[in-house]
């Protein structure tokens, strides 16, 4: 028979609740130190997947960066040359489906109507040049191109928009002798 008071584990049942040994980790067969390194390897690898994801949207709106500026670039040429036909071909996100010209005083009509009043939300900024979808365009869904004849660009359609094929578009730019403003051929 046994003395309650030498073996007070047993009488208080705290040999369920502490083990004598550790015994968790050998039902496991695996250590504490490998299972607090296995839980860090998969918080790096989450850590570096998240980091790769900035990277690429970082990538995108640079993309989208460098089309403005070289589109503007090339607008800029053709009005300051006295007549000029010929093509701008760029390079953009594959999240961009449309670049849309759009005079946005003026009423929306055409085969671009869902995507005018999309764009319609910027009335009343100095744009006449959007991204559509709008809201994958990096924060900056419009732009103004100067020396861009609006007027005449919208004058059928507002907005008049070029779709942008596996992230290539194709924009065709003239300017005649007696043109005071670049005009678009869509």
């Amino acid at each position: 028979m046994r003395n309650k008071r030498g073996d007070s584990r047993q009488y208080f049942g705290v040999d369920r609740v502490i083990p004598k040994s550790k015994r968790s980790q050998e039902t496991l067969g695996i250590g504490f130190g490998v299972i607090f390194s296995i839980i860090l390897i998969v918080f790096f690898i989450v850590i570096a997947g998240i980091v790769i994801k900035s990277f690429l949207d970082t990538k995108s709106c640079a993309e989208l960066g460098i089309f403005t500026d070289r589109f503007g670039s090339e607008v800029k040429k053709t009005w300051n040359s006295q007549s000029f036909k010929g093509q701008f071909k760029g390079i953009l996100p594959g999240n961009i489906d449309y670049v849309c010209f759009a005079n946005l005083t003026r009423t929306i009509r055409g085969p671009f109507e869902e995507e005018g009043y999309d764009i319609g939300l910027y009335e009343g900024k100095r744009a006449n040049t959007f991204f559509y979808p709008t809201n994958k365009a990096c924060e900056m869904p419009y732009i103004q191109i100067n020396h861009l004849d609006i007027e005449r660009i919208s004058g059928s359609k507002n907005p008049n928009c070029i779709p942008v094929i596996d992230g290539r578009i194709v924009i065709e730019l003239e300017k005649g002798l007696n043109d005071r403003l670049v005009n678009i051929d869509i």
